[in-house]
């Protein structure tokens, strides 16, 4: 199929086909040189691959998979998802450079990708120390030390042998009784570290538990005979029990473990009491209690435990003990108690409840003996959660219970006087709840992976870590799904989350997310209305601010139970300078809510366009202008892509009526008065400057062709060239895909291109005077010669029923180094995970440069601002870095103060020791005669002359940002060293 051109234009028309008569003569030279330099192998081999094809673009014949070229990349996978198609003629132009492609697949790919930073936080008890200076945070592979005076990263633990293994993570931390330093590490794959904390030893060797999977550990110090010792305690599974065994370590290694209890259903919350004298665990609806039976046991498997099984009448969802000695008012007491400690036991449960057991020792003897009665145990009784108690414990008084969960409510009871006080409007669901040894603090973990620290006399933080709180896939386990509730599904879609990086600032990146993993998820889809400011030197979150309406904190369920859903950031991007973000949002009422009314809930469906004043000075986003409905055909269509000018204040965007929208700001006027704000700022408004009126929908839209297409959505993308000069969109419908070239000054659509998209639209890109379109296929399409250079097919989804392709699909262009990004994830046929590849190409060659891939899926890819590279942030929260080659302005992450020496002893105390630094000890020899002899030229001299920077460059790199936001010493210092070294030094 020919282009199709428009007639509004003749002198367009015929500037169109003088360069279609250039271009038909250009590629009939190319391909006579071509076929007289090719060889005869080479060329028997081009037509056994082409004999199979489809068709491309124009009526091209396109060769299909059979022409698999990453085989040739040393960097590619045996099972990739990139198949490499390309056009007869595009194959003879690779033929003519075969000489320089055979150089660059004998040399090592360029790029290069850093370590993953960030991460989610386990839902784990984190660790403040006896001395409240260290927070000790578990993640999946890792463990990280932070200080509570400024909340920054102190040290990084790797855990080897985690990371070999894929699915596994650490389960418990816990401090060892026996010295502050030291912390004991479990991992569900069964593996037990000893780690001192406090320079990494002991992480790169482990023991391992045979099991099939270790849920919990607890550790404490027991009097085995004349010597005290570290007893780790652990619940696991074997075969088809589940255990509790005390463990014999000689520091980490394991020599043997004694089996405590032995039963079918699982264990959790394993708790150790007073040096092992008692162990207390939850099994579903039952609380595990277990003395210890011979006190004078000299070994650990001389350890046994007699356990006493107390049932409820709802699943226990966390659990807490504390002991006290016991107090005698007289000697009757004194003779029934004994000298036994006073045990108590609070556990809350998945409906809410929470069950205060009150000096447990004493009530089970009596109950166990002959004289005894048999009436059940009654605990006290508290209710005030409508969902499942996440966590909960003890003060160190002993006057307070403290519990958390989805209502974002820290919860005190006070059990002498039975009322309570709130810490209500935290940002997510409490997760875990801390106790510091002092009292003084707790430490708590919230959903949205941040752990805050709290002072108990004011209830105010005094230390926050929060990292990326991007929506992670899968959705991870939640304690309000132990019972099941009105609402409650599997969320199983992934989607890609908005991202953006200011051109002003390009030490921050900007990321959508929600209230939370748990209230984010909905059956209408994840809701995120949140921006989060994330500096990508510390890896911390510097701001989150609303871009929609929210209920984090208020009750979001409705009468029926179902969860009240939020709206969701679809698209978002910056103006050129920085100075302007657009962004737009989508929103739609469930299914269940419009049932009983006429239509369909697209009927009801709001949309907005939302674009923000981007403040100079601490980056935050003022609303300027807001559009109801920019893309309205009777009811709200939704916005496909949204993309910024390059060159000037004008975004453009494209939604399912068929319509591209450009969008510029104007001066604010009042009765013909300009209106200004505050400090004298000019105020301004967006407005809708032209409308675009693509060829497939120039006819009026019949409204019961609306509500055939209810159900039905399309795809689109929109895109500005590097000039702003031409504007590339694409636009799926039921009737076919096509591309087009919009010329922006006039608007007139100057040509129009099918074939290149097959399924859903998802990018469109423009590189110089090349076109990348991505769908199902990617393809790579000459604007000027109007030719497909390439195309790469991505495999797509076994089942024939899926919904396409791939599951996630996104793609970005770094301009710096005119490569584009594509990221594919795909679903494993055999398992329910999800495989992600990243592929770097150029638009001249169809072999990638790169091809890496991902253990999660890829959910975002953003070019670097200020340097080449692109930024991917992947499912589980981490971010990671591809840059090219050795790029001295490629991004820095994170590093821990070890990494930059900043806890090191000076370099004064260092040479305390008598060693010398090696340029003083040069100095101080003596010079020989042949040395002294030599006469320098004038020039030599002048140069040896110190140099002098001016203060104000220097200003320019240390005052760039406040010392927790600063880049990377290595960093610095490469560019001070480039001041020193530049000509611009001026003599002293």
């Amino acid at each position: 199929m020919a282009p199709i051109e428009t007639s509004e234009d003749p002198i367009a028309n015929k500037r169109k086909r003088e360069t279609d008569e250039h271009g038909k003569r250009k590629r009939a030279r190319r391909n006579h040189v071509s076929t007289h330099s090719q060889p005869p192998q080479e060329a028997k081999a081009s037509k056994v691959n082409g004999v199979n094809g489809v068709n491309g673009v124009n009526g091209s014949n396109i060769p299909s998979g059979d022409l698999d070229n990453m085989e040739e990349n040393p960097n590619a996978k045996p099972d990739s998802a990139l198949t490499t198609i390309t056009t007869t003629q595009a194959s003879q132009q690779l033929q003519t450079r075969s000489k320089h492609e055979e150089t660059h697949e004998g040399q090592s790919t360029t790029w290069r990708i850093s370590k993953p930073m960030g991460g989610r936080m386990l839902n784990i008890d984190p660790i403040l120390t006896q001395d409240e200076k260290h927070l000790i945070i578990a993640y999946n592979t890792t463990i990280q030390i932070y200080l509570t005076s400024d909340s920054l990263l102190v040290r990084k633990i790797p855990l080897l042998q985690l990371e070999e293994v894929k699915g596994q993570q650490v389960v418990s931390i816990c401090l060892s009784p026996s010295s502050q330093n030291l912390v004991w590490v479990a991992s569900s794959a069964g593996h037990l570290w000893l780690i001192d904390w406090t320079n990494g030893a002991g992480a790169e060797v482990a023991s391992k538990l045979k099991c099939s999977i270790l849920c919990d550990m607890t550790v404490d110090c027991v009097k085995l005979g004349s010597t005290t010792k570290d007893v780790p305690f652990v619940s696991f599974e074997k075969g088809s029990n589940w255990h509790i065994a005390a463990c014999d370590a000689h520091g980490s290694k394991l020599v043997q473990h004694r089996i405590l209890l032995t039963q079918k259903e699982p264990i959790l919350d394993l708790r150790s009491i007073r040096n092992g004298y008692a162990l207390a665990a939850s099994s579903e609806k039952n609380i595990m209690f277990g003395m210890q039976r011979f006190p004078e046991a000299r070994a650990v498997h001389e350890l046994q435990y007699e356990f006493f099984t107390l049932n409820g009448n709802d699943e226990i969802a966390c659990l807490d003990t504390r002991v006290t000695d016991r107090i005698h008012l007289n000697q009757r007491s004194q003779a029934e108690a004994g000298s036994e400690p006073v045990v108590d036991i609070v556990v809350g449960c998945a409906r809410g409840a929470v069950f205060f057991y009150n000096d447990i020792v004493p009530q089970l003897r009596r109950l166990h003996s002959s004289k005894g009665s048999r009436n059940a145990l009654q605990p006290r009784k508290y209710h005030w959660h409508r969902k499942a108690v996440h966590a909960i414990k003890w003060s160190r008084d002993g006057n307070y219970i403290i519990s958390g969960g989805s209502e974002s409510t820290l919860v005190l009871w006070q059990l002498d006087t039975q009322k309570m006080d709130f810490l209500p409007h935290l940002s997510a669901t409490i997760e875990n709840i801390v106790v510091s040894e002092r009292g003084s603090a707790y430490v708590v973990h919230l959903d949205d992976n941040s752990v805050m620290v709290l002072s108990t006399a004011e209830m105010k933080p005094t230390a926050y870590v929060s990292g990326i709180q991007a929506l992670t896939y899968p959705q991870p386990l939640s304690k309000d799904d132990i019972v099941r509730r009105v609402g409650q599904f599997p969320q199983d879609r992934l989607l890609r989350t908005p991202a953006a990086i200011n051109p002003a600032d390009h030490s921050r990146i900007h990321l959508c997310v929600g209230n939370g993993q748990q209230t984010s998820y909905s059956r209408s889809g994840p809701s995120i209305p949140l921006i989060q400011t994330v500096d990508l030197t510390t890896l911390q979150s510097i701001s989150k601010q609303a871009l929609t309406r929210t209920n984090p904190t208020d009750n979001n369920v409705t009468a029926k139970g179902h969860s009240i859903t939020e709206p969701r950031i679809t698209n978002m991007s910056y103006s050129a300078d920085g100075k302007w973000l657009a962004t737009t949002d989508e929103w739609q009422p469930p299914t269940r809510d419009v049932d009983s009314l006429e239509g369909a809930p697209a009927d009801r469906r709001e949309v907005y366009l939302k674009f923000w004043a981007v403040s100079p000075e601490d980056q935050n986003l003022e609303l300027v202008s807001r559009i109801n409905a920019p893309h309205y055909t009777g009811r709200s269509e939704p916005i496909y892509g949204l993309a910024a000018d390059p060159n000037l204040h004008r975004f453009a965007s494209i939604g399912e009526d068929g319509v591209v929208r450009l969008w510029e700001p104007a001066v604010r006027q009042r009765d013909g008065v300009l209106v200004q704000g505050k400090k004298g700022r000019q105020l301004y408004s967006w407005t809708c400057s032209r409308a675009i009126y693509l060829q497939e929908n120039e006819e009026l839209i019949n409204p019961d062709a609306i509500a055939v297409q209810a159900f039905q959505r399309g795809s689109g993308a929109v895109a500005f060239s590097e000039d702003g000069s031409t504007l590339v969109c694409a636009i799926g419908t039921v009737h076919g895909s096509t591309v087009h070239i919009i010329d922006t000054e006039s608007g007139n659509v100057r040509n129009s291109i099918d074939g290149l998209i097959t399924g859903d639209i998802r990018d469109i890109k423009v590189i110089s005077s090349v076109l990348v379109v991505l769908s199902d296929r990617l393809m790579v399409y000459d604007l000027v010669s109007d030719e497909l250079l390439y195309g790469v097919q991505l495999r797509g989804n076994e089942n024939p029923h899926g919904p396409g392709a791939s599951i996630l699909t996104h793609m970005a262009v770094d301009y710096r180094t005119s490569t584009f990004a594509v990221a594919v994830s795909r679903t494993n046929p055999n398992s329910h995970s999800t495989n992600s590849e990243l592929a770097i190409f150029t638009p001249d060659q169809s072999q990638p440069e790169m091809v890496r891939q991902f253990p999660h899926p890829i959910i975002s890819v953003v070019a670097a601002v200020g340097s080449s590279g692109y930024l991917v942030l992947d499912s589980a929260a981490q971010l990671w870095s591809v840059s090219e080659g050795m790029d001295t302005k490629s991004l820095a992450f994170a590093q821990s103060l070890v990494d930059l020496n900043l806890d090191q002893v000076h370099t004064e105390e260092a040479l305390d020791d008598g060693s010398t630094l090696a340029l003083l000890a040069e100095d101080d020899e003596p010079a020989s005669g042949d040395e002294m002899d030599v006469d320098e030229p004038e020039d030599a001299a002048h140069d040896a002359y110190p140099v002098v920077i001016a203060p104000q460059r220097l200003a320019e790199l240390f005052d760039t940002a406040p010392a927790f936001a600063m880049p990377p010493i290595e960093n610095m210092f490469y560019q001070v060293t480039k001041l020193f070294s530049s000509n611009s030094a001026v003599p002293a």
